[in-house]
């Protein structure tokens, strides 16, 4: 009872409102809806997080191009991406409440017109999924499968990428979710095979796959079945990744942000 009161006051006071102050990233305005995603925007601003993302972003995005962002968060590459895409738009989802919100303003602070945001969770089906926020990390919340339910988790509402682009032409998806990622590549093979050259940009996490009643393996099979080649992104510079020494490397609970393509990306 000591343990989850001292939760429960640690939860309330990264939520005040004294850490709504303001950040400019990238020549953007950002207001943070709590102490730990003010934190996430001081080391994007710092270079700390992020360097290689934006540099990837900057060499492969161009104008006019359909972006889908699973797991936008509070919108920091959501505003990056619909500078370098416009008149393009950018598609971005994130079902946890509180940080959709936050989302939603940032955008409309910075006059982002070619931004759609939409309160949705990206899954390999269509149904109502239990989010689990991250306790003291808004940039951990997660779908939990085959767990037992907390007070703290909340129902959400699911959908696939094939079912919101049954037709449209996706150039780039960026995903980030904690693990839930082969569920959301699983609910876009329309969208995966209408684009030869689609690219993918997804957080490799194995443990956060695991948990989710994924592994490793199954991801970059499924990656290995629909023709994609992996890629990382180091000082700048793309290097070919092998999925042995990817799984060999991230071991624990590391993680890394992978490229997925059909071709060399840039």
């Amino acid at each position: 009872m000591e343990n989850r009161f001292r939760m429960d006051l640690l939860r309330k006071l990264n939520r005040s409102e004294v850490w709504h102050s303001h950040v400019n990233l990238n020549g953007f305005q950002f207001q943070a809806p709590s102490l730990d995603r003010l934190a996430s925007l001081w080391l994007h601003k710092l270079g700390i997080l992020g360097e290689e993302e934006f540099v990837f972003f900057s060499r492969v995005v161009r104008p006019g191009m359909t972006i889908a962002e699973v797991g936008a968060n509070q919108g920091i590459y959501t505003l990056f991406l619909a500078r370098l895409a416009a008149p393009g738009k950018v598609f971005a989802f994130e079902p946890e409440p509180i940080v959709y919100s936050q989302l939603v303003k940032n955008v409309r602070q910075n006059g982002a017109i070619n931004v759609v945001c939409q309160p949705l969770a990206i899954a390999n089906e269509n149904k109502s999924s239990i989010l689990r926020p991250g306790s003291l990390n808004s940039g951990d919340n997660r779908i939990i499968v085959d767990e037992g339910a907390r007070a703290e988790d909340i129902s959400v509402n699911a959908t696939t990428l094939d079912s919101l682009f049954p037709h449209e032409r996706v150039d780039l998806i960026k995903i980030d979710v904690q693990g839930f990622e082969l569920q959301v590549l699983q609910g876009a093979r329309e969208v995966l095979n209408r684009n030869e050259e689609i690219l993918l940009l997804l957080e490799f996490w194995p443990y956060g796959l695991h948990q989710c009643g994924s592994s490793a393996s199954r991801l970059l099979a499924f990656l290995d079945e629909n023709g994609f080649r992996l890629w990382r992104s180091s000082a700048g510079k793309l290097k070919k990744e092998e999925a042995k020494s990817l799984i060999q490397r991230q071991r624990g609970k590391s993680y890394c942000n992978v490229i997925a393509a059909r071709k060399h990306p840039a």
